[in-house]
């Protein structure tokens, strides 16, 4: 009886410490916060044609820490569309105490974001999932377009003149990229008047139309270079 106690008590000592190890070691299930998702609409200047782009990106927290997380599905299920992404291919944006991951632009065969419902799950590496939902509404007949594309002219590092029609929001930002797609300078501004660096070769526009609740991006569009009128 004595060999007996002595042995279940040895065997308490040994599978107790076990048993906070294999605890400490499980996986919390996963949750995800929030979600947020835009349809961008996308001007290609080399075509004079739009498409549409949509950018998904998910706030999920795990008690084990964001490196759990391995894979990310985006499914719509009406038209049989399936996305999937691995730590290593998704984009990770960074706020003040969250950690954001997702994709920017993602495109479709007929250049048009399927619209209705959507899933997105995320899986971590010991097979655990967790979804949301979100909803694509169709969009309205008169959602806006840039009728012709912008002329920017450029002396001495400054644009001389932006010229676009109705239908392209006033307030914008403006990405300045150089002969090696380098990026140069990314300004916020109102109207037609800005400054770019003069080894701006392109431009590309990127704003939001809030009445439509859409991205709105275009370009890239050469910069020409103007001469200087000659002294008198």
């Amino acid at each position: 009886m004595k060999k007996q106690k002595d042995f279940l008590r040895q065997t308490s000592l040994f599978l107790f410490p076990l048993l906070l190890v294999l605890t400490a070691c499980s996986h919390a299930p996963p949750q995800i916060n929030q979600v947020f998702w835009q349809v961008n609409q996308v001007f290609d200047p080399s075509s004079s044609s739009w498409s549409s782009r949509l950018s998904v990106f998910v706030h999920a927290v795990s008690a084990d820490g964001q490196k759990v997380f391995d894979r990310l599905h985006l499914i719509q299920d009406s038209q049989g569309l399936f996305f999937s992404l691995r730590a290593n291919q998704w984009t990770t944006v960074e706020r003040p105490g969250e950690t954001w991951i997702g994709a920017h632009g993602l495109t479709f065969p007929d250049q048009k974001v399927p619209v209705g419902d959507w899933r997105i799950l995320v899986a971590t590496r010991a097979g655990q999932k967790v979804e949301a939902r979100f909803q694509v509404p169709p969009q309205p007949p008169d959602a806006s377009r840039l009728r012709s594309a912008p002329v920017v002219l450029k002396q001495d590092g400054k644009t001389l003149g932006l010229y676009h029609t109705v239908g392209w929001v006033d307030d914008f930002v403006v990405l300045s990229r150089d002969s090696q797609n380098n990026l140069l300078s990314r300004t916020k501004t109102v109207g037609a008047d800005f400054q770019i660096p003069l080894s701006a070769t392109s431009i590309t526009l990127y704003s939001y139309d809030k009445t439509r609740g859409e991205g709105l991006e275009a370009g890239p569009f050469p910069v020409k270079e103007t001469a200087k009128p000659a002294d008198r």
